[in-house]
């Protein structure tokens, strides 16, 4: 034979053929390293220099650590930790905890250890002061992070980035670049006097001839005044946020949609080859910190300006004050980015030539939040809803913002606070992020409004009939007692379902089960409010003791109820758990 017949017969050898457990580790392995990568070019991505220290074990205080990950971006430091295990593993979390405490009392050192460990960074670590560097420890878990709100507080000195956290910074990153770091520094809590050296804050961006509209022209009557003006895309970049809905916040505050990476693209073309502004208007709430200045330099408040008059508008040049209502790809397409990003020689001079034209709204001081936000967001639905259809889960949004007190702003609220308890821990899909979870649309629609509303219809009772709360101050738009509203509804499902959880615990869990689907989950709830007029607000005892009556199989395809039979399961579970009678049943 050959040397070329023995080289062909080789090459016809049959590939290895793996097990099932080989190929489960291989693609372990896979996902874990497209975690590790995300991680680290998230944060490249923003412009933060990546040192490599991982497996490199040093001394610090009284302990011996490891960092996975170190990343700089001027004087701002972050550690970050990746985990890839389970989501609740409290000894890793606390040993973590542990070690940053030790960086955090042994600066000098830590610094010092980077320094020789690192020379080629020496020029970036010696830049600041070690007292003017800010450290900060992010905690990334591949798996969702299954801890409430109360074990995170045990270790404070840890940020807990979940699953869907990363995945917005990630995604922002990849669509803006270094820009994305404005929204990193504000996730942070980090403002412009923190950055870079001591004595950098305190500028203004000057806006000589603002147009300032009369009351009487806007439509507008509730002290607010409009004005416009031209601003560098640069300056809006720096000082500009948005309420997006699906990002890291939690707030009620959000509801528009995330950045389209293909229209930011689309528009960045545009602009790099065009070489000129658009002429529609961006449209952003400015902050209080904004002043108007006549033209011998004395202040004039914005109740006092007069029909267009001649002045100029002083905004502080501050990250994160001024709220796009309109407009953020505009925005957003002038990004900074590498120099080798496509149109980026291009783009970089027009940032600071390009004016976009901005139309603001100056809020009078004693305006509530509440209906700072509520206009905000009729604007932004009002622009919108006749460019482009608007998702049913963003019009539920401005629902909620529109009238914080309504049913269905109350139960996303409640939602929400379910989310972070332990009963329903990070099991609804409150994001477009989020995969595979509970949709809480139609839970809302159809059940859970009903419950916590504070306006039952005639003859129906809701949590709020069980409340003793101060209700005239809630009815006023309190938010703190509305707050208490909402922890008190949160408090007594959570303690409900807890009861079903662990009466149904095998279906619980069960990727086959129905027990968590909107159809059982809504028939549990109106259950719950239909019982509550005969029985009240009760304990887990008194629930464990009915619930264990119910016989249904929660099994796909044993499972009874299909489609919208909330109120026909619910009946079931009144009769065998609850022991009501069919003429019972009649009257609720």
């Amino acid at each position: 034979m050959t040397k070329k017949e023995d080289k062909k017969k080789k090459s016809k050898k049959k590939k290895k053929v793996l097990t099932e457990v080989q190929k489960k580790d291989q693609l372990r392995k896979r996902q874990e390293a497209a975690f590790r990568k995300k991680i680290r070019s998230t944060f490249i991505n923003m412009e933060f220099v990546s040192i490599p220290t991982v497996n490199r074990h040093f001394k610090i205080g009284h302990r011996v650590v490891e960092l996975d990950y170190l990343f700089v971006y001027e004087n701002v430091m972050i550690i970050a930790e990746d985990t890839c295990g389970k989501g609740k593993d409290k000894e890793h979390i606390r040993n973590k905890s542990e070690a940053f405490k030790e960086i955090q009392n042994n600066m000098e050192d830590f610094v010092g250890w980077i320094k020789r460990e690192f020379p080629e960074r020496g020029e970036l670590i010696d830049k600041y002061r070690t007292d003017r560097i800010l450290l900060y420890y992010i905690y990334i878990s591949q798996a969702q992070l299954e801890l409430t709100e109360d074990e995170k507080a045990l270790y404070s000195n840890l940020i807990f980035w979940e699953r869907d956290t990363l995945a917005y910074f990630d995604r922002m990153s990849q669509c803006i670049y270094y820009s994305a770091r404005y929204e990193l520094f504000r996730f942070l809590g980090i403002t412009n006097n923190q950055i870079g050296s001591s004595g950098s804050a305190g500028s203004k961006t000057v806006i000589k001839a603002p147009i300032i509209y009369p009351e009487d022209i806007t439509g507008v009557h509730n002290g607010v005044r409009i004005v416009s003006f031209m601003m560098s895309a640069e300056n809006l970049l720096k000082t500009s946020y948005v309420l997006r809905k699906d990002n890291w916040e939690e707030s009620i505050w959000l509801y528009q949609r995330l950045i389209e990476k293909e229209k930011i693209r689309k528009i960045r073309a545009f602009l790099a080859n065009k070489g000129s502004a658009f002429y529609n208007n961006i449209i952003v709430a400015l902050p209080d910190s904004v002043r108007f200045e006549d033209e011998a330099g004395n202040v004039v408040k914005a109740d006092k300006l007069g029909d267009f008059q001649r002045c100029s508008l002083i905004i502080p040049d501050e990250m994160n004050t001024v709220c796009v209502i309109d407009g953020q790809h505009r925005i957003f397409a002038h990004y900074e980015a590498p120099i080798n990003e496509k149109y980026e020689s291009v783009i970089a001079p027009m940032r600071s030539q390009l004016h976009l034209l901005v139309t603001g709204l100056i809020f009078p001081d004693e305006m509530k939040e509440v209906d700072r936000k509520q206009l905000q967001s009729e604007i932004f639905l009002e622009i919108n809803s006749n460019a482009k259809m608007v998702p049913a889960d963003v019009l539920l949004h401005i629902d909620m913002i529109k009238d914080p007190l309504s049913d269905v702003g109350i139960a996303r609220r409640v939602v929400e606070k379910l989310n972070r308890s332990r009963t329903f821990l990070n099991r609804f899909e409150l994001s477009a992020l989020d995969e595979g979870k509970i949709k809480v649309a139609s839970i809302i629609k159809f059940a859970l409004r009903y419950l916590v509303t504070i306006k039952p219809a005639e003859g129906k009772t809701s949590l709020f009939d069980f409340w003793d709360g101060n209700k005239v101050a809630l009815l006023e738009k309190d938010e703190e007692e509305l707050m208490k509203y909402i922890d008190f509804c949160t408090k007594n499902i959570d303690l409900y379902f807890s009861t079903i959880r662990d009466t149904f615990k095998e279906a619980w869990n069960a990727p086959t089960s129905k027990l968590l689907s909107v159809i059982a989950l809504n028939g549990f709830i109106i259950a719950y409010n239909r019982q509550l007029a005969k029985n009240g607000i009760r304990d887990y005892m008194f629930y464990n003791s009915h619930l264990k009556n119910l016989k249904v199989n929660f099994l796909n395809e044993e499972f009874p109820y299909t489609s919208s039979q909330y109120r026909k399961f619910s009946n079931q579970i009144l009769i065998e758990a609850f022991d009501f009678t069919s003429e019972e049943l009649e009257t609720i």
